[in-house]
C-alpha cells in the first residue's frame, strides 16, 4: 500500500480493538488519524507508530459532537491533502443491565454513541472518503445478530442491530459513489471491554429490581465474568480484519467476523429456530431459575 494512504480510527484507547486496528494499518504502511474523546486516554498506547513507514496523527475527537466533528474534519482534510481511505467507526459505549432496570438517559448515550455517532461522522468525512473512494468500516457485534437475545444486555445489543442495519442502508446508498461499507460482526475478544464499560466489572441490579432473586447470576453476566475465557487475542482479531480489508475488490466482503465463535454464533442464529435460542438465552441467563423460585 502506498504510504500516502490514510485511514481515520476513532474511539482509540489503551488495550482496545481500535488500538489493535491502528497498529495493523501502520504494519501495512498506512498513515492513520487516531482519534479520542480526551487525548489524555492515549499516554499509554503501544503502537508502531513509525516502524513501518507509515505514522500516526492524534486528534480529540467526540462522536456524539457536532462542533467536535466539524473541527476534526477540519484538522483531517488539511493533514490528509482531502482524501481518506478508510474510515472505522470503532468509538462505542458499553451499557448492560436488564430492561426494566435500564436509566433512559444511558439509554439514549448508548445510542448518540453507537448509532448516530457512526452517522454523524461519516457524513461529515464523507466528502473525503468520496474523493478517494474508500471504505467505511462500523464496528457491530455478534450481540446485535437477530435471535441472539442475551439477557441484560438488551439496549447495548439493540444499539449493534441498529450498527447492522445502518450499515447496510449505506451499502446501497454509497454504491454510486464508489464508497464500499463494511460492517464488523465481532465476538469475544480480548479488550477493555468490560472494564471501560458503565459500571465496570463492579455493576451492580438496583436494590428495586425484580431479578434480586438471582441477583448473582445476572450482575455476573453484567459484569463479564461469563465471557472472555476463549477470547480471541485482540492483535489477531484486528491484524485478520485489516488483512481481509486489504483484499482485492473482488474478494471484498461486506461482513468481517472476527473474535470467538463469530462466525458459528452468526451459524447458529441463522439456522437453529427462535425458540430453541430463546430457550438457552433463558437457561444461561438464570431466568428458569427464577421462574421456578416464583412458582414456588
Amino acid at each position: 500500500m502506498s504510504p500516502s494512504k490514510w485511514a481515520l480510527v476513532t474511539g482509540v484507547s489503551p488495550g482496545g480493538m481500535g488500538e489493535g486496528h491502528v497498529n495493523a494499518f501502520l504494519k501495512r504502511g498506512i498513515n492513520v488519524v487516531l482519534t479520542t474523546i480526551d487525548l489524555g486516554l492515549l499516554e499509554n498506547l503501544r503502537l508502531v507508530d513509525g516502524k513501518y513507514g507509515a505514522y500516526t496523527v492524534r486528534l480529540e475527537l467526540d462522536v456524539a459532537s457536532a462542533e467536535s466533528i466539524a473541527n476534526a474534519v477540519e484538522r483531517v482534510h488539511t493533514i490528509t491533502a482531502g482524501r481518506l481511505d478508510f474510515l472505522m467507526n470503532n468509538a462505542g459505549y458499553g451499557y448492560y443491565m436488564p430492561l426494566l432496570d435500564v436509566d433512559i438517559e444511558k439509554a439514549k448515550k448508548q445510542y448518540d454513541v453507537n448509532v448516530y455517532g457512526i452517522l454523524a461522522v461519516t457524513q461529515a468525512f464523507f466528502p473525503l472518503l468520496r474523493i478517494a473512494k474508500g471504505t467505511v468500516v462500523n464496528q457491530g457485534s455478534v450481540s446485535g445478530v437477530q435471535g441472539f437475545n442475551r439477557p441484560y444486555m438488551g439496549i447495548y445489543s439493540s444499539s449493534k442491530a441498529a450498527v447492522h442495519s445502518l450499515s447496510d442502508c449505506m451499502r446501497v446508498e454509497f454504491a454510486p459513489f464508489g464508497v464500499k461499507v463494511v460492517t464488523l460482526v465481532t465476538g469475544s475478544v480480548k479488550t477493555e471491554f468490560f472494564n471501560n464499560k458503565e459500571g465496570g466489572r463492579t455493576v451492580t441490579i438496583p436494590s428495586s429490581s425484580v431479578y434480586l432473586p438471582i441477583r448473582d447470576h445476572v450482575e455476573t453476566m453484567m459484569r463479564g465474568s461469563l465471557a472472555g475465557s476463549g477470547a480471541t487475542d485482540r492483535s489477531i482479531a484486528t491484524s485478520n480484519t485489516i488483512a481481509a480489508l486489504l483484499r482485492s475488490s473482488w474478494l471484498r466482503t461486506r461482513y468481517i467476523r472476527q473474535g470467538y465463535a463469530a462466525f458459528k454464533l452468526w451459524l447458529m442464529h441463522l439456522l437453529l429456530p427462535v425458540w430453541l435460542m430463546d430457550r438457552w438465552s433463558r437457561q444461561s441467563g438464570g431466568l428458569d431459575k427464577l421462574k421456578r423460585m416464583l412458582k414456588s
